[in-house]
């Protein structure tokens, strides 16, 4: 997250900015969040948010997507309470590579974004 730190920093009026971080793991299984030699863990995902709350402040617009930990816990709001200030949407998204057959299809992912609120 080097790089938004120096993005923090810079005049960030009129961009769009698309986050694709690694997921949030929804099983013990599904932890590949190693992109980065620190990981990606529930801190990094708030500090993501806070990023893209500075965005918003300077008038630009974000999309970030990520899992939906709805898939497996409906008591999982994690996301729906960290980015309660921005929309959230619910996308149904193809799985086609699993070692578990039954475990392909479609499956809920979320789409966060101030578009919605920009205009």
């Amino acid at each position: 997250m080097v790089i938004l730190h120096k993005l923090a920093n810079m005049p960030m009026i009129m961009f769009l900015f698309y986050f694709d971080p690694p997921y949030r793991p929804l099983t013990d299984t599904s932890a590949f969040t190693s992109y980065a030699k620190e990981g990606f863990d529930d801190a990094e995902q708030i500090r993501l948010r806070d990023f893209c709350a500075l965005i918003a402040k300077q008038k630009s617009l974000f999309v970030a997507s990520n899992s939906d930990p709805l898939n497996v816990d409906n008591e999982d709001d994690f996301f729906d309470h960290l980015y309660k200030m921005f929309s959230i949407k619910r996308v149904s998204a193809a799985r086609m590579i699993n070692s578990k057959g039954n475990g392909r299809g479609a499956i809920s992912e979320i789409m966060i974004s101030n578009v919605a609120n920009a205009y």
